[in-house]
């Protein structure tokens, strides 16, 4: 099959794994890389209804209880610090005018970084399939969350003026689609930020197929950072900044590859889907095993960073006119 990414024509077998983070599958999912922009992909790509049977059951992150729960917060809202100062970048390069910026932040899960957002005072407005993480976000972060895809949102041409995709565009099997529809809905001077994981990184090539960042199988496709910045361009965008590291994600990829057993987000989600709940004292522990492994886990992934090889890649993209 052709690459999904630049549509070139060879491919060629890279690896095979399994889904070791959800067990929503005791298949072996086949990868193939391209020869020109080196993405990697599910091979064969699998149908939309396929992949809607990788995702368990409440996909989303959801906090503890009691004091667990409000230290979980103040963490991940300081973690989400770079995620907010780099779209705040964006935002000022999109409009210069004192009207309230426009916020579409696609696959925003119950919201977190647009409840941070809207306090920074941003017009604010997210998208997800989850009609539970949705409820969560309007109650806990207080924004507005439609539920459902970006394509049947059927927003009006020039809606929004920063557009934010983080951790999305490996769970799509269309990409240019999905850039197609974002450059329709965003204003003349618009900005695109995109966050995906790097298989250039030194932890893919640590880790391979055991890799947090590989997901599979709900990652279809694998950038590089060289490839995502050739489908932007190929897909109407200007790339105006490259960034390698951010607080919320590098270190703790590291981290739940090497513990799985302590990911906080796959340990809740198959907590809730089989109806438990863990006993206080064993939460906390493993809570704080997983943020002593993600504090070993920085100075490593600040130097993959350096080297413009760290686990994720963020793109601040121009819309071309």
């Amino acid at each position: 099959m052709n690459c999904p990414v630049c549509l070139h024509p060879v491919t060629r077998p890279a690896l095979t794994g399994a889904d070791i983070f959800f067990e929503t599958s005791t298949d072996a999912f086949n990868l193939s890389g391209c020869a020109a922009c080196h993405s990697l992909f599910l091979d064969p790509l699998p149908t939309e209804e396929q992949v809607a049977r990788f995702y368990p059951a409440q996909y989303w992150w959801k906090s503890s209880a009691g004091l667990l729960r409000r230290l979980e917060r103040i963490y991940r809202r300081a973690a989400l610090r770079d995620h907010v100062a780099f779209i705040a970048r964006a935002a000022t390069q999109a409009r210069s005018d004192a009207e309230p910026i426009r916020i579409l932040d696609v696959g925003c899960g119950s919201g977190t970084l647009l409840g941070r957002l809207k306090e920074s005072g941003f017009d604010v407005l997210g998208i997800d399939f989850s009609a539970e993480a949705s409820a969560i976000a309007r109650t806990e972060n207080n924004v507005e969350v439609i539920v459902g895809s970006l394509r049947d949102a059927r927003f009006a041409d020039q809606s929004f003026d920063v557009v934010t995709l983080f951790h999305v565009m490996e769970h799509v099997l269309n990409p240019r689609e999905v850039l197609a529809e974002v450059r329709r809905i965003l204003r003349a001077n618009g900005r695109l930020v995109v966050q995906v994981p790097n298989i250039e990184s030194w932890q893919f090539r640590l880790f391979g197929a055991q890799w947090y960042g590989l997901d599979i199988p709900r990652h279809v496709i694998d950038y590089s950072a060289d490839s995502l910045q050739k489908l932007l361009r190929e897909s109407g965008f200007r790339v105006d900044r490259v960034r390698h590291f951010n607080l919320r994600d590098n270190a703790p990829a590291f981290a739940s590859s090497v513990f799985r057993s302590l990911d906080p987000v796959s340990r809740s989600v198959r907590q809730r889907q089989r109806g438990m709940r863990e006993p206080s004292m064993l939460a906390w522990s493993r809570h704080m095993l997983y943020l002593a492994a993600v504090g070993v886990a920085y100075p490593f992934a600040v130097a993959e960073a350096l080297a413009g090889c760290g686990a994720t890649v963020m793109v601040q993209a121009a819309k071309e006119r």
